[in-house]
């Protein structure tokens, strides 16, 4: 966006407020545009980024008196699938492009295992990056997905397309949004070296790795039950601990492909009583549009944190804003309290009686092993472990407008941070792997051991292609990160 000619900023994004505003659907209904919402489908971790010339990349807009009920992931996660709440079946051509070919995918979107909005958000767009991203399509595990798509009819690209997202993109001649000529080029690229690395072995899983952080996670759960009721604020951090720990090995299985990872989604329902089908819709959306406002959830986070000033965004105000930098870090606490109780109602409104058991283990286990204080303290240090990490990678990141964002893997590079470590082996285990924050974006069912291997191929293929792999040290970050809420607190 910082490329464009001022007066071609100002026309595209003109484009995008008209088409965001409202849209048509095939059978003329009116629709308001929400992160929660889109036509009858429900839905499926800063200031404004600043450009070299110091400029925001956001246009500002006066705050409005609407209460805002589409706060943050974890505060308003994507509502779960049911096949009841799916939209009807599509009267008109759903067009999607992978691998420069375009597929009829109007049949396959209410049989799309994530739900139909994901087929509809890329109609008329190229996903390539995003299918190979996070689909199971052959050297990573399982080519289930790969085996569907090959299946789906062929079609000629589109001559109209809605362009819901449509900004950043050049129009071609048949009409449809796709990719600018340097975004697909660097696409192309990293399709070529992701192969390379495909063919090198990095998307094998290690099977003594993979014993290892299990049996770790399982010692620190099970030495912390065991002095639970004689020392309980020492179980109290080693379960907080185990429960960070799980975190991060399930968003390795849930990302995995293949058996392995197909069997073990339910750890973190029965480890954390996290809702695997919750869990993934939610990070899946902050995958696709990472740091975009209004789909990815976490870095809309208000009335709790503003990563902008209301006068910027145009959302409400909340009188607890100017002291967001002082609670910000502590409440962050919370996160896994909130996580547990959006699982809890995704799982009631599916009626999953299968995960709705698998929850339960852990409540009982919560209830009937520990006194009531380990249990709610380590679900609080838990939480802080993890949402303390993963919010600085991305939240003093560029923010973009839902619609500016670019290529899937060009934008990666724009709102994505590493973290490098300073205290040694020890911080490198507590950030699980996502200090490597980038590398994951680029390859998320990548195993996450292989992530540190991985990044300097990914840095030197940046550097080859003249983009900026962006990488500070974990304190620098942090401290940015509390700049960032401070800055917004005092605006």
């Amino acid at each position: 966006c910082r490329m464009m000619s001022p007066a071609t900023r100002n026309v595209t994004r003109c484009h995008v407020a008209v088409r965001r505003a409202i849209t048509v659907s095939a059978a003329g209904t009116r629709v308001t545009r929400c992160p929660r919402v889109v036509a009858q489908t429900p839905p499926m971790g800063d200031a404004p980024s600043q450009s070299p010339s110091g400029q925001n990349n956001l246009r500002s807009k006066k705050p409005t008196k609407k209460t805002s009920l589409n706060v943050a992931a974890p505060i308003a996660p994507p509502a779960p699938i049911t096949p009841d709440k799916e939209a009807p079946k599509e009267t008109r051509k759903i067009r999607v492009r992978i691998d420069n070919v375009w597929y009829d995918m109007s049949g396959w979107a209410a049989a799309h295992p994530g739900g139909a909005r994901w087929i509809r958000w890329f109609d008329g767009r190229d996903a390539t990056a995003v299918f190979y991203a996070l689909h199971s399509y052959g050297p990573n595990g399982s080519d289930v997905s790969m085996r569907r798509l090959q299946k789906l009819p062929r079609c000629e690209a589109p001559e109209d397309v809605p362009g819901r997202y449509a900004s950043r993109y050049d129009t071609t001649e048949q009409g449809g949004a796709l990719p600018t000529a340097d975004d697909q080029g660097t696409m192309e690229a990293f399709q070529e070296l992701r192969v390379k690395l495909e063919k090198d072995g990095y998307f094998k899983r290690n099977i003594l790795k993979e014993a290892w952080a299990l049996v770790s996670v399982l010692a620190l759960y099970g030495l912390g039950t065991a002095v639970a009721f004689t020392h309980p604020i020492a179980a109290t951090l080693l379960l907080g601990l185990g429960m960070q720990q799980a975190g991060w090995l399930a968003h390795d299985y849930i990302h995995g492909r293949g058996k392995w990872c197909d069997n073990m989604r339910w750890f973190g329902a029965v480890f954390n009583g996290h809702s695997a089908e919750w869990w993934a819709q939610k990070h899946s959306l902050h995958h696709c549009f990472t740091n975009e406002e209004e789909l990815d959830h976490d870095i809309m986070m208000e009335p709790f944190f503003f990563m902008r000033s209301p006068t910027e965004s145009g959302r409400p105000d909340s009188p607890w804003r100017k002291y967001q930098h002082i609670y910000g870090y502590p409440l962050i606490s919370i996160m896994y309290w909130l996580w547990r109780a959006h699982s809890v109602q995704c799982v009631f409104e599916r009626k999953d009686v299968k995960e709705a058991a698998l929850l339960s283990v852990n409540y009982l286990w919560l209830a009937l092993c520990m006194p009531w204080q380990v249990a709610v303290g380590s679900i609080f240090v838990g939480g802080f472990l993890v949402g303390g990490l993963v919010s600085a990678t991305h939240q003093s990141e560029e923010i973009m407008l839902a619609g500016d964002q670019p290529d899937y893997i060009a934008g990666q590079f724009r709102s994505t941070r590493d973290a490098e470590a300073q205290f040694g082996p020890i911080e490198t285990w507590l950030w699980g792997g996502m200090d490597t924050q980038l590398t994951h974006h680029l390859l998320p069912s990548l195993p996450r051991y292989k992530y540190h291997e991985v990044r300097p191929i990914i840095i030197e293929w940046a550097r080859s292609r003249g983009i900026e792999y962006r990488m500070s040290p974990s304190t620098k970050i942090l401290s940015d990160n509390f700049a960032t809420l401070k800055r917004v607190a005092l605006q």
